[in-house]
Parts: structure tokens; sequence; C-alpha cells
């Protein structure tokens, strides 16, 4: 008996012995493979792995410095700049210098003739100072609608980058509706096979995952398109990639529509374009009234001729002056036109400036709608997501069968789709709303920036 007792806690020894090692190498292992999941995702994290994100608002400064729509607006500036520099040159004293020299019959073969000076203008009757101020304003002009058109492509870039998130999530959406009507598929296989379902269930079935393997391909092919037409906006580099944020992360709306028409007067261009068209036929108008007045120079000249008929060579010091007296109205004409084109602008301007302000109302309106929308296709996933369940109870206990699984499932995923197109459609709608308030918060981070600078040092720097 006593050896009995002996073997048995012997064994019972070996057993937890055996045991002990066992639960050691379990532990070893699951630290082991701890650690190298914490590796791995140390490496997934790794900027050197993947290069470095790119933000939507460093992507939009990128495209801003690379669009051939900017580059054009800066030539149109550059130019108008340089037709100002050519406006304040008026100012200044002009040289001239006419000469002639030849051969000729009769009594002296060689004539010459010399006539050389300096001009300087002392009264216009104000046109100099009409042309320099109008050509100062069309260089104003121009920066209203360089900032226009950065604004257009900050509008494209951001349109562009919200049809990239819809796309993404109706292809990862797609997918899973594959994988889930696969399984589907599958099952009724067969129980068609088993001849417990008719066919024509098959063939149903069939047809829907054709079409969801369809719609995969489709908004894969989509997404891969926009994505490409995105980077090649943003001149985005080896080892870079764009940040792609969750499509459902998207801003609220203002109270009301005056909020947004009030920093639409504060930042948006259109306003300020306006009147500088308005002052740039004002100016053109005073210039025309400059030719009503006598225009008087200072001027010093040189003579020399040689001829058969004369032979001098002299100074001369002294005052030009023209003056058209009458031009039996053709002048009062042109002026009386100008009247009515400057009146004609203002009101161009305010037909402008209403239709910008009702654009603002009409998209803020309908973005609230699209916001309503969204929180109606919430509230119909949830509906039809209880639906589903239900419907997988049923045909687990066996009261229904899987054509109303499908049905289910069908109008849950057409829920998820109209809930994507309406976030889609509500993320557009703020972004043309921002763009009508001129990108408030871009504008004034571009306006502190030396890139948006017009001034040539700046762009010579860019270049």
């Amino acid at each position: 008996m006593r050896n009995q007792n002996t073997e048995f806690l012997i064994k019972k020894g070996l057993r937890l012995k055996t045991a002990g090692r066992v639960f050691a190498f379990v532990l070893t292992l699951v630290l082991c493979t701890h650690s190298l999941l914490a590796q791995a995702e140390g490496e997934t994290l790794s900027p050197d792995q993947f290069g470095s994100l790119l933000t939507l608002d460093e992507a939009v400064q990128r495209a801003l410095k690379s669009q051939a729509e900017v580059k054009r607006a800066l030539a149109r500036l550059s130019k108008e700049e340089s037709l100002y520099k050519g406006t304040l040159a008026e100012f200044l004293p002009k040289l001239k210098a006419d000469a002639f020299g030849g051969v000729a019959t009769g009594e002296r073969r060689f004539v010459s003739y010399v006539d050389a000076g300096i001009e300087q203008p002392i009264f216009q009757g104000g046109k100099n100072l009409a042309q320099k101020r109008r050509q100062q304003t069309l260089v104003e002009s121009e920066k209203k609608k360089l900032e226009q058109v950065r604004l257009d492509v900050e509008l494209g870039v951001r349109i562009v980058y919200a049809q990239v998130l819809q796309e993404k999530e109706l292809t990862r959406m797609a997918q899973e509706q594959v994988k889930e009507l696969a399984v589907e598929h599958e099952r009724i296989k067969k129980l068609v096979d088993k001849e417990i379902l008719p066919r024509y269930e098959f063939f149903r079935m069939e047809t829907l995952l054709e079409s969801a393997k369809h719609g995969r391909v489709k908004h894969k092919e989509t997404y891969d398109y926009l994505l490409t037409v995105l980077k090649e906006t943003i001149r985005i580099g080896e080892g870079e990639s764009l940040d792609l944020e969750p499509l459902t992360d998207f801003q609220e709306l203002e109270e009301s529509a005056a909020q947004y028409l009030d920093k639409a007067r504060h930042h948006d261009p259109v306003y300020q374009l306006q009147e500088l068209k308005v002052k740039e036929k004002q100016f053109e108008k005073r210039a025309l009234q400059a030719d009503r007045f006598p225009k008087i120079s200072l001027t010093a000249k040189w003579d020399q001729l040689r001829d058969v008929y004369a032979n001098t060579n002299r100074g001369m010091v002294g005052i030009v002056g023209k003056w058209d007296i009458w031009d039996f109205g053709r002048l009062g004409s042109q002026i009386d036109a100008k009247s009515h084109e400057i009146e004609e602008m203002k009101w161009q301007g305010e037909i402008e400036i209403r239709e910008h302000e009702n654009a603002i109302q009409r998209i803020f309106h309908e973005a609230r709608a699209a916001r309503e929308k969204i929180r109606l296709t919430e509230t119909l996933i949830q509906e039809r997501q209880e639906i589903y369940k239900n419907e997988k109870t049923r045909l687990i206990a066996g009261e229904k069968g899987s054509q109303e699984l499908v049905d289910s499932f069908v109008a849950l995923e057409e829920a998820k789709g109209q809930r994507l197109q309406a976030i889609t459609d509500y993320r557009i709608l703020i972004v043309q709303l921002e763009r009508k308030i001129g990108f408030e918060a871009h504008l004034e981070e571009l306006n502190r920036s030396e890139d948006f600078d017009p001034s040539p040092n700046s762009r010579e720097a860019e270049s």
C-alpha cells in the first residue's frame, strides 16, 4: 500500500512538472507573438516605410504653386505691372533726336540735318496722371483675379478630394457586399443542388453577386482615376502620400446665411473687383477729359542744318504748346459714351454681386437640406439593420426563406450607399460655400505667407 502511494505521488509530480513546462512554453510563445506584433505595428507607423503624409491643406498649398491657371494669372499680373512702369515714365523727360545726311543734286553735293533735344512735360491736363491711376487700378484688378484663380484651384482640389473619399468608402462597402453575398451564394447553391430551393433563386443570387463584383471594380477604378488626378494636381513626389481623412468627418453649417454673406463681403474678391472695374472706366473718362486742355512742355534743343539755302548751328530753350481747340464734338461724344459705360459697369456689378449672394443663399439652404438627408439616411440604416437582423433570426428559426434575407441585405446596402452620397453632396456644398466666402481661414493664412505675395520679387524667388 505504501509503495502504491509513493508511485502515485511520483506520477502526479511528473504530470505537474510537464504541465508547468507546457504552460511556460505557451506563455513564452504568447509573449514572443505580442512582441512581433508590436514591432510590426511600429514598422507600420514608421514614416520611413511609407513616406510622409500630406494633409489636405498642404496639398492645397502645393497646388496653388504648381497649377497652370495660377501661373497664367501671374503672367497677366506681370504684364500689367510692366505697363504700369511705362505710365510712370510719362512723367520723366524725353530725349529726342532726328538726323539726316545724304548726297543731293545742285550746288551743294552733301546735305545734313540734325535736331536733338530734351523735353519735359509741364502740363497735360491731368492725362498722364489719369493713365497712371487707370493702370494702377488694372494691377489691383489682376491681383484680385489672381485671388479668384487661387480660390477656384482650391475649390477644384477640395471637390476631387471629397469624391476620392466617397469612392474609397464605396469600394470598401462593395468589398463587404461581395463577401456577404458570396457566403449566401454558396448556401443557396447547396440548397438548390439538394432541390430544396427552386433554381431561379440561384440565378437571382448569382446576379446580385455579379452586380456587387461589378460595383467593386467600378468604384475601385474610379477611385484610382480620381486619386491619380488629385496627385497630379498637387504634384505629389516620391516618398509622399496623401492623408485621406474619414468621409464622415465634416464640419457643421453656421446658424444662418447672413453669417456667410457677411464673410463673403469681407473676403471674396468679387466685391472689390467690381469697384475696381468702375474706377478703371472713371480714369479712362478722366483721360479723355484731359484732351480739352492744352499740353505744355519745356524743351531744350540743338539744331544743325547744312543745305544750299541754310547753314545753321544753334541751341534753343523754350516752351512747346499744343491745343486742339475744336473738333466739332468728337471728343465730347467720346466722353458721353464713357459716362454711359461707367453707368453700365456699375449696374453690371450690382447684377453680379446679386447673383453671387443669391448663390450663397441657395447653396446654404441646399446644404441644410443635405445635412437633414444625412440624418434621414442614418435613421434608415438603423431601421434596415434591425430588419436584416430579424430576417437572419427568422431564417435560422425556419420561419422565412432566403429571399427575404437577401432583400433586406440589399435594402441595407442601398441605405448605406444613400448615406455616403448624402455626405459627399453635403461636403461638396460646404466647399462651394467656403469658395463663395473666399475660403476665409485659408485666405488669411495665404495672406500671411510669402507665397501669396504677387510682387515680382516673390515670383522670382518662387520660380
